[in-house]
């Protein structure tokens, strides 16, 4: 048995930018921690006295015979790409699940797909870098799939940290934690809240309205913000933020909804200092930025709709490995 678990991610600055056909022609500047939350991925070879095939579990329970009866897209195509050769000799037992419900701007596909590819390469005994992961979810979700998005979700949830992503014309790209101090990071946590709109909405298709469009001014203050964390300037960060979401909402009128633009001049009016919504648009966690009295008075009002988190910094890694074969 493998269980693997790879963390949710805020994307703070750089957002959409991480799309192929902007990055290679701009590059591309992502800011972004990832947090506590996670989703996890257990897997295992069937013992053979269990003779009815593959069980597949997520939000959806599936009993199968050959990887092309799966139905969960990238599922399928990474145990094709995967384990394809093996099937005949080896049925599996795998369960995916996680700590927030999808579709809420944290970058949760692609936290799925590295616990994933995570658990299968480690069942295989094969060497799991941090690179290998993200370059293997990045070619099942844009490649195989060819799903509308970028990559830098696929990194955060490999890499895990404070950090900021360049990603080069060539779709290169460096990871590199953000060069600030442990006092000043602790304060940004404390900054930070996560209030949820409730709202759910087609993702692809808000996707797919973020291609061919120009970013360059969220490429900007990517840049700025970066120049904020350098002098620990959370006040210059916060109104960056706030700019940025402004400026996001420029690129489709699917971004935002009315539920979104009524909980964020709401909370604007509570005091906080910046906030964005997570993701591509229209659904999931609003990021605000407040200070002490705001986050209280925040928490007041939004109460259940608050969800709690820390920093982390290990990225996808496994919490449990028995490689024990049935014999």
């Amino acid at each position: 048995m493998i269980i693997s678990k790879a963390p949710l991610r805020i994307s703070l600055f750089g957002g959409s930018t991480d799309y192929k056909e902007f990055y290679e022609q701009h590059g591309s500047l992502c800011i972004g921690t990832t947090i506590d939350k996670y989703y996890f991925s257990a897997v295992r070879y069937r013992p053979p006295i269990m003779t009815e095939g593959s069980l597949i579990s997520y939000s959806k329970q599936e009993q199968i015979n050959d990887w092309d009866e799966v139905k969960h897209p990238l599922i399928r195509e990474g145990l094709k790409l995967m384990l394809n050769a093996e099937y005949d000799k080896k049925p599996i037992e795998l369960k995916v699940f996680s700590d927030v419900p999808s579709r809420t701007g944290l970058g949760g596909s692609s936290s799925f797909g590295a616990a994933f590819v995570h658990s299968i390469m480690t069942l295989k005994n094969h060497p799991v870098g941090k690179r290998d992961v993200a370059d293997q979810v990045i070619k099942l979700e844009r490649e195989i799939l060819k799903e509308a998005g970028g990559i830098q979700d696929q990194i955060w949830a490999a890499y895990g940290g404070l950090n900021s992503i360049q990603i080069y014309k060539d779709g290169n790209y460096r990871v590199r934690p953000l060069p600030v101090s442990p006092e000043f990071k602790e304060e940004l946590e404390r900054r930070m809240m996560l209030v949820y709109t409730g709202e759910q909405r087609n993702t692809e298709k808000i996707a797919q309205s973020h291609v061919n469009k120009d970013k360059t001014k969220i490429l900007e203050y990517a840049h700025e913000a970066y120049e904020c964390f350098l002098n620990e300037d959370i006040d210059g960060i916060s109104n960056l933020l706030l700019m940025s979401w402004f400026e996001k909402q420029k690129i489709s009128n699917l971004i935002s909804t009315p539920v979104v633009k009524q909980m964020s001049e709401r909370i604007l009016e509570l005091g906080a200092d910046g906030l964005k919504l997570l993701g591509g648009g229209g659904c999931g966690f609003l990021l605000v930025l407040a200070g002490p009295d705001s986050r209280d008075k925040i928490s007041d009002e939004f109460g259940e709709r608050v969800l709690p988190f820390r920093f982390e910094s290990d990225g996808v890694t496994s919490i449990y490995e028995n490689h024990q074969e049935w014999v």
